[in-house]
């Protein structure tokens, strides 16, 4: 996620004045299964610590995603080297998480100038899928999903829109013929300094190079939460004219908290717009979520927003940005049923008002926000027993009665609770406005 800062400059322009308001979610009566694995982290992982592994268990991560670098693999043609990727692979199932991998980008040995240019020439494609082949081969049941390239409508690809095709087709057919039972990607595309690359998304569609593939991936990078669901909404519109609409996974989101991207978000506002963010793509269908990224590097430029998507301040010392906020939405999100609020009986929430029911097996959790200024005044009703009021920046808990008045502004509520012993199921909540 390098970008240019001109082009980010007009890219604020555009975005600035465009329309925030939201969209209305569809989702069915009977609600929308949240997968047991829905989320993970970009670059997580990669200190290969004792550490950092049990936090990431602690944070309830499912996948971890690294770029598997053609130029690291074989950075000398025919000299094959994958020691640093089976550390990061083996560490990680070690403690029960999957890997993604993404196979992108050229090597300086391909060019007559011996330098990279994010282009694969047609001549050289056969020494791009003898990678393919091999990175599949050596890590065969041991990752557990390829992404091919990244972000090929986005400074990462020069070549044309149908030599990214091609090479797409061809490397996706390597991978499928290596390894049959290995989910593969494609895709990942970002938003283009207009919007919806659709033009590209069609062709890479059109063009057969999905034909192997299982999900499409997509980076719905935006200023809010609001904004970052419509931008999926439009993405999968364009997706379901393909039969993928219900096989999106998002491989990359997160907001600086620094640095001069237009996406920035305060560090005090960080907290809120990941539960927000992740409740919204969670309700929508998004087979999975990974956040970019785990930690802000340790030497920074205050200019620089890559330096600032960390969910972590510091690998040194572990200091929650938005680790807490992720770690609900982690863990209570996943493997649940997502409903959305009020159901039918209970319309008499102002439409401002956001409500998402995630029901567990063992319980539930309640996820409120109020959109706009001010805030509402809300009764419920809970089931279960052990109801907890969480602090998304903290991850503290605090006890609350079943049947409770909160205000809900516009920072996020979130609250649990477990089922009663004995109980198979528990009734629903009941929430209304407060007289």
């Amino acid at each position: 996620m390098k970008y240019f800062s001109a082009v980010w400059i007009f890219l604020s322009i555009i975005i600035l004045f465009a329309s925030c308001a939201t969209i209305k979610l569809d989702i069915p009566p009977e609600g929308r299964r949240i997968p047991a694995d829905f989320t993970g982290i970009v670059h997580a992982g990669s200190t290969n610590t004792k550490e950092e592994y049990e936090y990431l268990n602690y944070m309830g991560v499912s996948w971890i995603l690294h770029t598997f670098n053609w130029n690291r693999i074989e950075s000398e043609q025919g000299n094959w080297n994958f020691q640093y990727y089976d550390t990061i692979v083996d560490n990680a199932a070690n403690y029960g998480i999957k890997t993604l991998g993404i196979l992108a980008y050229d090597n300086s040995w391909i060019h007559p100038d011996q330098k990279t240019h994010k282009y694969i020439p047609p001549e050289r494609i056969p020494d791009f899928l003898e990678y393919v082949r091999r990175t599949v081969e050596h890590f065969k049941g041991r990752v557990d999903a390829w992404c091919i390239w990244n972000e090929p409508n986005f400074f990462f690809w020069t070549g044309t829109d149908e030599e990214f095709f091609e090479l797409s087709r061809q490397a996706a057919n390597a991978a499928r013929k290596t390894d049959s039972e290995v989910t593969l990607i494609g895709g990942a595309f970002n938003r283009n300094i207009l919007g919806l690359p659709k033009k590209m998304i069609k062709g890479l569609f059109e063009s057969g190079a999905m034909e192997k593939v299982d999900a499409v991936a997509f980076h719905p990078y935006e200023l809010n939460a609001n904004r970052a669901l419509r931008l999926n909404e439009k993405f999968r519109e364009v997706a379901a004219q393909y039969g993928f609409g219900d096989r999106i996974w998002v491989t990359e989101m997160g907001y600086p908290t620094g640095g001069w991207y237009p996406t920035k978000v305060s560090e005090k506002k960080f907290p809120s717009t990941v539960i927000k963010t992740t409740a919204l793509l969670a309700a929508s269908g998004v087979d999975k979520l990974l956040w970019y990224q785990m930690f802000d590097p340790e030497e920074r430029t205050n200019s620089d927003s890559e330096d600032f998507f960390g969910l972590l301040r510091s690998k040194n010392d572990y200091t929650s940005k938005g680790a807490e906020a992720f770690r609900l939405c982690a863990v209570f999100f996943s493997d649940s049923i997502c409903y959305a609020y009020p159901p039918a009986g209970q319309n008499n929430l102002p439409g401002s008002v956001k409500i998402f029911y995630f029901k567990k097996a063992d319980g539930g959790a309640l996820v409120l926000w109020k959109d706009g200024i001010g805030s509402a005044q809300i009764n419920m009703e809970l089931p279960g027993i052990n109801h907890l009021q969480h602090n998304i920046e903290t991850g503290n808990t605090t006890g609350i009665d079943s049947n409770v008045n909160i205000s809900v502004g516009s920072e996020p509520v979130f609250i649990t609770w477990r089922n009663s012993p004995g109980s198979l199921t528990e009734e629903n909540p009941a929430v209304r406005r407060r007289r």
